[in-house]
């Protein structure tokens, strides 16, 4: 079973602290939502969780073993990272992009092969993004790319997918569509933590909701017990009804 354990993480960047004494745990099949307002430490959480950013004090645990233990390519075989950044540099076919994901799995100087373009292309159609396949990733427009990003890192099939803001740029049909996807890698034991700005797909996708506010965890539970009137008060600053729609069924709320 996996496990994975954030212990106590610290980051800043000189004076500033911008996580502040961050612990919690997860298990397979977890979809969690990270939430809370812009400046709450969102992103920089993932990119510390996933290696990027070097913490202050604190572990983190992947299976019982420090990530400070893992090979860069042994770490990516388990925890993969999409960042909300779109603006690619570089004027590659979409398929030359999303078979990078397979990289944690070649030797060195090793070529991808047929099976590795099978499986990005396996995941292109997935997220309907296979009529991309030789299309220049620079003539895409945002929310396509991000599409591209999101079949890269599908691509990767490590246990744990950390992604941030996967939806930004999409409409809403693509954005549903995104999370049925996220939904389905429950089926395959995956774990998923994502940054999701949208709080009504936050509360119809994810399983459990850690709400940020400055840098500290102010609630961690299931949807219902995080998105209160209570907190979205407390962290967003705004007067909300929380309500069960008559229509879904589902946990949802408006602004009074």
């Amino acid at each position: 079973m996996m496990n994975l354990k954030i212990d106590n993480i610290c980051y800043s960047i000189g004076e500033r602290e911008i996580l502040k004494n961050i612990s919690f745990q997860c298990k397979e099949e977890e979809i969690i939502g990270i939430i809370g307002p812009n400046g709450s430490g969102k992103t920089t959480l993932l990119k510390t969780i996933n290696g990027i950013n070097q913490i202050k004090s604190g572990n983190i645990f992947f299976n019982e073993r420090n990530i400070r233990e893992y090979k860069e390519k042994e770490l990516a075989q388990n925890i993969s990272f999409m960042n909300q950044n779109t603006n690619l540099g570089f004027d590659f076919p979409c398929i030359d992009v999303v078979v990078l994901g397979r990289y944690p799995y070649l030797e060195r100087f090793q070529e991808y092969g047929k099976k590795d373009r099978e499986i990005a292309e396996r995941y292109m159609q997935l997220t309907d993004t296979l009529k991309f396949k030789d299309k220049s990733i620079l003539e895409l427009s945002g929310g396509e790319r991000q599409r591209v990003l999101f079949a890269k890192v599908l691509t990767q099939e490590s246990k744990v997918m950390l992604l941030d803001e996967p939806s930004a740029s999409m409409d809403m049909m693509y954005e549903d569509e995104l999370f049925k996807i996220v939904k389905k890698m429950q089926e395959e034991k995956k774990t998923v933590i994502a940054v999701i700005h949208n709080l009504r797909i936050a509360i119809k996708y994810c399983t459990r909701l850690i709400l940020l506010s400055n840098g500290k965890i102010v609630a961690d539970g299931t949807p219902k017990e995080v998105i209160t009137e209570e907190n979205l008060n407390k962290v967003y600053g705004i007067n909300a009804k929380i309500y069960k729609n008559p229509i879904t069924e589902e946990l949802d709320f408006c602004i009074l």
